[in-house]
């Protein structure tokens, strides 16, 4: 929440800043880069903030299950392809 407050308060501010139009480096040159970079950093923080509620959980793997072991429905078995001999 630490994190919002200050961007929200960091884009308000640069955004009273800028002039583009001004002959101040300040105005017309920094300010706009600020607000770019804390414009980026709220679009940021919304993506990791509501992104972690939407992840698909993950199963883990007991540690006896091997790498190369497959389990399921493409495990072994099959006639080991080829045309049948026909």
């Amino acid at each position: 929440m630490k994190a919002l407050l200050i961007n929200v308060t960091g884009l308000v501010g640069s955004w009273h800043l800028i002039d583009v139009a001004s002959d101040n480096v300040m105005r017309s040159g920094i300010a706009p880069v600020i607000f770019s970079f804390f414009l980026i950093s709220s679009l940021l923080w919304l993506i990791v903030a509501f992104g972690r509620n939407q992840r698909v959980t993950v199963s883990h793997y007991s540690s006896a299950d091997s790498p190369g072991i497959s389990h399921g429905e493409h495990a072994g078995g099959g006639d080991g392809g080829g045309d049948g001999g026909a």
